[in-house]
């Protein structure tokens, strides 16, 4: 199997060819440490637990956004692929036929070298709004949930920061400064948790121009999510619970 890789060099961009040796149910992270290990030792890219839990191996493989160890090259050979990128304040088509694999790093993220890219700016989303308990809880004193209140942020928890939600959002690749899927989502579980105490700071903390108005429903991060997490619904929950407070202080 032919697999062609996007190159970066810390200035330069090119794409490189290599032939692949096909094994028996063979993922796409194995295919590059192949070609590590056959072909060009140099060939940088990040990876960690291999089993699509910690989300380190976040590319785009057939111009589609997926995670490396749990894409099977059995499933993406010969693809053909017609999917959308941000270009200015529009979209473009991104086509990709052909028999080769087509790798490339993650979109909207500066680029380090081939394959890896500096997730500092999406963390730096991630840590602004704050997404953890602000005070622990008194010795001896147990907060139950229900299992209704916790059918509510199960599906946000399963987040594994990953990025691929940050790199499909066509406001993030317009707009370094909007927080992003991954962020607003996170924001949403724990407003949504019946243990949280600070609710009202949150919702402070996400109502800004940059914060959860800057969605533009695409639903971009819902297709691509491993997890099936649905961040474009955490953003019109925090708008909804937002536009309710406002409603609240008005009519008091």
């Amino acid at each position: 199997m032919r697999f062609k890789i996007k190159r970066f060099d810390g200035e330069n961009s090119k794409f490189d060819i290599f032939d692949v040796k096909l094994k028996p149910h063979m993922s796409v992270l194995e295919a590059l440490f192949q070609i590590q290990d056959e072909e060009d030792s140099t060939l940088a890219f990040r990876y960690s637990c291999r089993g699509a839990v910690c989300g380190s191996c976040a590319m785009m493989v057939n111009k589609k956004l997926r995670l490396a160890c749990r894409t099977q090259v059995s499933e993406v050979a010969g693809e053909k692929v017609l999917s959308i990128s941000a270009y200015g304040p529009i979209a473009k088509p991104e086509i990709k036929t052909g028999y080769e694999i087509l790798v490339e790093p993650l979109p909207n993220l500066p680029l380090i070298k081939d394959l890896i890219v500096d997730m500092k700016p999406f963390f730096k989303h991630y840590e602004y709004v704050r997404p953890w308990f602000e005070s622990d809880p008194k010795p001896g004193k147990v907060n139950p949930m229900s299992q209704e209140e916790v059918k509510k942020v199960d599906k946000y928890a399963a987040c594994i920061l990953c990025g691929l939600c940050y790199g499909a959002c066509p406001v993030s690749a317009r707009n370094e400064n909007y927080l992003g899927p991954a962020a607003l989502s996170k924001a949403w579980r724990f407003y949504a948790d019946s243990r949280y105490e600070t609710g009202d700071q949150m919702l402070k903390r996400v109502d800004m121009p940059n914060g959860v108005w800057a969605c533009k429903h695409v639903y971009r991060c819902v297709e691509v999510c491993p997890k099936q997490v649905p961040p474009t619904n955490a953003i019109t929950g925090s708008i909804r619970a937002i536009i309710l407070n406002k409603m609240k202080k008005v009519f008091r």
